[in-house]
């Protein structure tokens, strides 16, 4: 099984709360549990980047998804779907980055002496964190921003994962291999 490390994640968000949740998913997906591997897939596409929407979590996760894929544990016909969903997953991380333009990001900038992580540490303090980081204020407008940069910054891995694919035995992960390709390529020229 793949450890990911709790404490890395502990201070990340999703867009449907902490992302505190997502280590134990991640690690189950180079489990042999085929339940807690399919919940870790809706975990990814329902949490981690929810309708398309990344935040801080959403890029390490997908770094870590390119490593599950990269290696061997999850080669061979009987992992061929769940290879398919993640590379899935990636082209979703992938597209989510360029989702806004450069102006926008510029936009949500924090303001000048604006400490976003003094101002996370703060919030998350609270039970009722939310209102200050999924609303539009600075803090949530400087995390949705962190999120997309994530993205971005995520890409070359998220490439070289997706070619590596490409010479899978499985017509359709070679399938998925070529979509998550493809919209990792775009968005390095974009």
């Amino acid at each position: 099984m793949t450890l990911v490390d709790p404490a890395r994640f502990a201070t990340l968000l999703h867009p449907c709360g902490r992302a505190t949740d997502t280590p134990a998913h991640l690690s189950a997906l180079a489990g042999g549990d085929a339940g807690a591997r399919d919940e870790a897939v809706r975990h990814l596409f329902g949490r981690v980047i929810h309708q398309g929407t990344p935040l801080t979590a959403t890029a390490p996760a997908a770094l870590v998804v390119a490593g599950l894929l990269a290696g061997e544990r999850l080669s061979g016909p009987a992992n061929a779907e769940l290879r398919v969903d993640l590379l899935d997953f990636l082209a979703a991380v992938a597209t989510a980055g360029w989702s806004y333009s450069d102006e926008s990001l510029a936009d949500m900038a924090p303001p000048p002496g604006f400490d976003v992580d003094a101002a996370l540490a703060e919030a998350l303090e609270s039970d009722d964190y939310e209102e200050e980081v999924y609303t539009d204020t600075p803090l949530g407008r400087a995390l949705f921003r962190r999120g997309l940069l994530g993205c971005r910054e995520a890409v070359p891995a998220l490439l070289a994962a997706a070619e590596q694919a490409l010479s899978d035995p499985q017509p359709a992960v070679r399938a998925a291999a070529a979509h998550a390709a493809a919209a990792c390529r775009a968005r390095t020229t974009t």
